[in-house]
């Protein structure tokens, strides 16, 4: 059984309206979505990712330990069963659908959006593993012994040009597209979403946060505040609190995941 600690922050910054960052702390489930869109499309579109993956994953998990418990399958032992990696893809697919549905009936939505990350824990071969998904350019961070790490790869038209080696990253850094999204929910009906399955591992802490953060703190300050506080309440408010005192330009939303402990099964 994995020990979870967190601490989340969101601000909607020094020069927005308002906040089109949602975030999700739910359980063992974790996320980030950053909105885009006209009018009030990106507020709209980032809550629908998190309370529509939220809801699928829940509605899925119970159909699935249902059958099991029809069929006295071995039940996991934990205070509340996991979702699996196809569970967590189907729910983020189904977010997708719901934004661009939504998106294509209502006028004043027309052509909204969001990324989304997530950081969850999942059943895997009958073990306790962490999942991460991602669909444009919120980022998941995994801070360990060695560094901090992005999990996560960008999916933005320079990032795109940085694969094929037309741009070079210190290039990429500047480039005026280098905001644009190149994959991100909602857009289309269906969408590709990248996942990774890692082993938890005790002391190891994971960030996931909006470009908002990354925009405006480099990463060598990040790993800094991630390695000075202990707490994950005080770590995210001092990451939120250091992208605004460098500018805050966007929405800054941080989530801090800490993998308190990891019991043997």
């Amino acid at each position: 059984m994995i020990r979870l600690e967190t601490g989340q922050a969101t601000d909607r910054g020094r020069r927005r309206e308002k906040n089109e960052d949602s975030l999700l702390v739910e359980g063992e489930l974790f996320a980030v979505a950053d909105g885009l869109g006209g009018h009030r499309g990106g507020e709209v579109a980032s809550a629908m990712a998190v309370e529509t993956l939220a809801a699928e994953v829940k509605v899925m998990v119970e159909a699935r330990t249902e059958i099991r418990r029809r069929h006295r399958f071995g039940r996991r032992s934990s205070h509340s069963p996991a979702p699996t990696v196809g569970e967590l893809l189907g729910a983020v697919a189904r977010a997708n659908r719901e934004i661009h549905s939504k998106s294509n009936s209502t006028t004043e939505l027309a052509g909204m959006g969001t990324t989304l990350c997530v950081l969850a824990v999942v059943e895997q071969d009958h073990r306790e593993a962490l999942a991460v998904v991602n669909v444009g350019d919120s980022r998941v961070y995994r801070c360990d012994e060695s560094g901090l790490h992005q999990l996560t790869e960008d999916h933005t038209v320079v990032q795109e040009m940085v694969k094929a080696g037309m741009i070079t990253r210190q290039e990429a850094n500047a480039h005026e597209y280098r905001h644009h999204l190149s994959r991100a929910l909602g857009i289309e009906s269906k969408v590709v979403i990248d996942d990774w399955t890692l082993v938890p591992v005790s002391g190891h802490r994971y960030l996931l946060c909006s470009d908002g953060l990354t925009n405006e703190v480099a990463d060598r300050d990040i790993h800094a505040i991630l390695i000075q506080l202990e707490s994950p309440v005080e770590a995210a408010d001092a990451l939120v609190s250091l992208a605004l005192k460098n500018g805050g330009s966007d929405n800054v939303t941080v989530v801090i995941v800490d993998i308190a402990d990891v019991a043997l099964p």
